[in-house]
């Protein structure tokens, strides 16, 4: 399991305080919270002699170094005490590349990779076939500046950006992970495999990594306007997370690259980081993004809530889905809106891979395929589950059954996923959803809206297909 510190989200901080008239900032900034602070990321006028493999080395392990310093910070930030303390290194890239690669052939062996693979493409996941075990590799080793491994309970540091601030303010952030590993046992919480659902799995994400965020910038906040913290500053630093939480992701990064040019003194690693996301598929890049950036709001809500004692009971009673961390003052405070567990009868073919996508993936879904209002097309979700098996003629067959809060709700998502069955299939007629939408590679996508519950398969050949799958179909 890699918890890692974004190297983007950490830029994006420093952005923020860069330009406080600037929308773009992961999750606020320390130079922001106060407004007649000094901006303690803006980089030098002086020219800097060129950078080498030795000055390189040297500065990570004075960050390193620091280390030590940094953990009482941040346990009285957190309100946790360190247990021990957490050993840290720097790891070179070659090596943090041998270890991801490492730690995901765990849970995605080639064989399991190029089943989830074919299947997500299938129903549109993927623009473009892809290998998910090679695209995840590389949005990890693109985008972590540093990780805590709950293995070995470590701490490393990997991407050196030339700034002390900066590099601290990571530190703080994979010490919050050591800090949750300690009390609340990382791996449970995140256990490997398919203990829990992909739609659980990445709200728990939010939790874990908006946490470590949060406390990054409170960190930062501390190190600019001085140890305590006014309610002033934590209302400005809500609206800059709000701020941020709220924008697509094309937004993101079209402002995250912008803003990179501001910082003349952050290095290669970062700038590294900043020109990848583009090659990352959206479905793999935003649950990434957004358990930073998102899981900050969700961190700052419970803490407003009841201090960190709320933030805590975040890890002791989990939330149950990403609707619940995207809406965190309506669904997850005060009262929790529980999702509808959606079960499928098993497929008589072979299957490759079975789960839940959730309100987030269904807003990566229609951003994809451009359709209008991605948000609002995927509001008001109560539950799904799909699966996608392999006839014996190799052709693929995708089934999802779906319930929405409303009869309104299930309408809205029906229009816009027939919608986006437009766009993946330019041409197709469209027109009479239920009757079966003509795809490419065989078959046909039909669409059944009734009442609240919205069922699709994707590739039969018979509208009889969408009975069976009534039939195959459990919610509760």
């Amino acid at each position: 399991m890699l918890l890692a510190a974004a190297a983007v989200t950490a830029l994006a901080i420093g952005c923020k305080s860069e330009s406080n008239s600037s929308s773009a900032g992961a999750a606020g900034s320390a130079g922001a919270a106060g407004s007649a602070a000094p901006d303690p990321w803006a980089a030098t006028s002086a020219p800097k002699p060129p950078e080498t493999p030795e000055t390189r080395k040297a500065r990570a392990e004075a960050a390193v170094g620091r280390v030590v310093s940094i953990e009482p910070e941040v346990a009285r930030i957190r309100n946790l005490t360190f247990e021990h303390e957490v050993p840290a290194h720097f790891q070179p890239t070659e090596e943090f590349q041998g270890y991801v690669r490492r730690e995901i052939a765990k849970d995605l062996p080639a064989n399991r990779s190029r089943d989830i693979s074919a299947a997500l493409s299938h129903i549109g996941l993927f623009e473009k076939p892809v290998d998910l075990a090679t695209i995840e590799e590389q949005a990890l080793v693109t985008q972590a500046g540093a990780y805590y491994d709950p293995d070995t309970k470590q701490f490393f540091l990997v991407a050196v950006p030339d700034s002390e601030l900066f590099l601290d303010t990571i530190s703080a952030h994979e010490l919050t992970h050591a800090l949750q590993d300690q009390h609340f046992d990382l791996h449970k919480y995140l256990p490997a495999g398919s203990a829990l659902d992909e739609d659980v799995s990445n709200a728990r994400r939010c939790v874990v990594a908006g946490d470590a965020t949060f406390v990054m910038l409170l960190y930062s906040v501390r190190k600019v306007i001085g140890e305590r913290i006014p309610a002033a500053a934590l209302t400005t630093l809500r609206g800059q997370i709000e701020t941020f939480a709220t924008q697509g992701i094309a937004e993101s990064k079209a402002q995250l690259k912008s803003q990179a040019a501001l910082f003349t003194g952050l290095g290669g690693d970062i700038q590294k980081s900043i020109d990848a996301m583009d090659d990352i598929p959206p479905s793999v890049l935003v649950p990434l993004l957004d358990a930073y950036m998102k899981g900050a709001l969700v961190a700052l809500t419970a803490y407003q809530q009841g201090g960190w004692k709320a933030v805590d009971d975040l890890y002791r009673d989990p939330p149950e889905s990403t609707e619940q961390v995207l809406h965190p003052a309506t669904k997850l405070f005060p009262v929790r809106e529980h999702p509808h567990k959606v079960a499928l009868a098993k497929s008589p073919d072979p299957e490759l891979t079975s789960n839940v996508l959730g309100e987030l993936q269904w807003r990566v879904y229609f951003t994809l395929w451009k359709i209008a209002n991605p948000e609002g097309a995927a509001s008001g979700w109560g539950g799904d589950h799909y699966d996608v098996s392999r006839r014996k003629d190799g052709r693929l067959i995708g089934r999802i059954a779906t319930i929405w809060d409303d009869e309104a709700a299930a309408t809205r998502f029906a229009a816009a996923y027939v919608a986006s069955v437009a766009a993946r299939f330019p041409g197709a007629d469209t027109s009479h959803p239920e009757a079966g939408i003509a795809r490419e590679g065989g078959g046909k996508i039909f669409v059944r809206r009734t009442g609240t519950r919205v069922l699709i398969v994707d590739g039969a050949d018979a509208a009889s297909s969408l009975d069976a799958l009534a039939r195959a179909a459990k919610f509760d």
